[in-house]
């Protein structure tokens, strides 16, 4: 694996992430972050909870290899016979005893079943993995989002140190030009222009910091963290190498990793399974019984016995719905055609996924091509000014031109800031192209 290098400026590797009247906060790094999305975020949960529920439908469904069990007990009071002839002429009643009494069992046991029962178990057991496929997307898409708002957080917390910066670099030209026009050799009028540039300073730092307000707050809602909590990011993360992997390694990780296309590929074998499940309507449910029977008195008798008399039995029984003959095809055919339909979306979902990752892999690469060129930007700037500086001091040029390239130093250390920020952004946005921000198997 190779590496491409960047080193940051030591102002910003020490810049200390501290707003005026914060008192508490706390240094987090994207891992703990994500750590902390698993167990607070709510969106998160919901996806969770789909997963549980998806394995309490395959213990259900598993029930159907268990033996069914029947009981059944009644007591009644009974009264006494009458019988008639047909035309219900000549009644007689008799006798009959009051109490009767009924206990009833049975068991059976599916034996062949044409594979009804094993398929749709394994359907399920697709479905729970397409759950948790769909938990992977959205934990990725958690992941991502927090990325996004964290290095915003960042990128703001480090565009606060440069226009500090600035900003006490900008009051030090005015009290240099406050002593220059005591000596009288400098203006009222270039003072005045410098006070707008620190005005207009002093209005960018104030949207900062409002900035940094809101991606904290966006932070703090998704973890469920208390209100009050202060995020500040880890400086370190900007310091090192980061990793250029080959197109291709992150090509093949995606066609292991993406969501996507696992989901896809789950959703085929799902289908045939339903498929194979309707197919097993073709055949009769096969299932062993046995039973015992105990009631009392005994009703057919006349007169009525009062006696309890026990049957059990054992035996086959054969189940067949003459109606799956006809209905059975319907269902198989259009499980068929979504089976096709399943297969290209698995094709379409693959194109989409090699683009993707071939995109956010050339954008990863077109960053490190501009932070090569905004620090040399940044570079020329500040000499760039630094002569300027030099020739208003010897009053070779107006201040004007000492106000316009201060503006295009400003200008050049914020694109260095953000060149810097959309390195890492690019990277975790191939990752997550790629499916690997958080894969299922991590």
């Amino acid at each position: 694996m190779k590496y491409i290098t960047f080193i940051f400026t030591s102002f910003l590797l020490s810049a200390p992430f501290a707003l005026p009247g914060q008192t508490t906060g706390r240094v987090m790094s994207l891992d703990e972050l994500f750590a902390l999305a698993d167990t607070q975020s709510k969106s998160i949960k919901i996806f969770e909870s789909a997963v549980t529920g998806a394995e309490k439908d395959i213990s259900v469904a598993k029930n159907a290899y268990l033996p069914t069990v029947d009981f059944s007990a009644s007591a009644t009071y009974n009264g006494n016979a009458w019988v008639s002839d047909r035309d219900f002429s000549n009644g007689q009643t008799f006798a009959s005893p009051h109490f009767g009494n009924s206990f009833s069992i049975e068991a059976s046991q599916v034996i062949f079943a044409g594979g009804s029962i094993h398929h749709q178990v394994k359907a399920l057991e697709a479905q729970q993995k397409i759950a948790e496929w769909d938990l992977a997307a959205h934990r990725q898409e958690v992941y991502f989002l927090l990325t996004g708002y964290y290095l915003d957080l960042y990128k703001y917390h480090n565009l606060l140190t440069v226009y500090d910066r600035n900003i006490e670099q900008t009051l030090q030209v005015i009290r240099d030009m406050r002593a220059r026009e005591a000596a009288g050799v400098a203006l009222d009028n270039d003072i005045t222009r410098y006070e707008v540039q620190y005005q207009n300073l002093q209005y960018k730092r104030t949207e900062l910091v409002s900035s940094i307000e809101i991606y904290n707050d966006k932070l703090v809602t998704m973890l469920d963290l208390p209100s009050q909590t202060e995020i500040y990011p880890d400086t370190t993360l900007l310091h090192g190498s980061m990793p250029q992997t080959d197109e291709n390694d992150f090509q093949e990780q995606a066609f292991q990793c993406a969501p996507l296309l696992n989901k896809n590929r789950l959703t085929i074998d799902w289908l045939t399974r339903k498929r194979k499940v309707a197919q097993a309507g073709y055949m009769p449910q096969i299932s062993l019984i046995a039973g015992d029977n105990l009631n009392g008195p005994i009703t057919y008798e006349i007169p009525v016995l009062d006696n309890n008399i026990n049957v059990w039995y054992v035996g086959v029984g054969l189940k067949f719905s003459l109606g799956n003959l006809y209905k059975t095809p319907k269902e198989v055919s259009r499980l068929r055609v979504s089976i096709g339909q399943a297969r290209y979306q698995l094709s379409s979902a693959e194109e989409q996924v090699t683009l993707g990752v071939r995109e956010a892999y050339t954008r990863y690469l077109d960053s490190f091509e501009l932070l090569k060129t905004q620090e040399k930007s940044r570079q020329l700037a500040t000499q760039n000014y630094e002569v300027i500086a030099n020739r208003y001091a010897n009053d070779l040029v107006l201040v004007t031109d000492l106000v316009d390239a201060d503006n295009l130093r400003l200008s050049a250390e914020v694109q260095y800031v953000n060149a810097q920020i959309n390195i890492i952004y690019n990277y975790y946005r191939l990752l997550y192209a790629a499916g690997a921000i958080h894969p299922i198997n991590k």
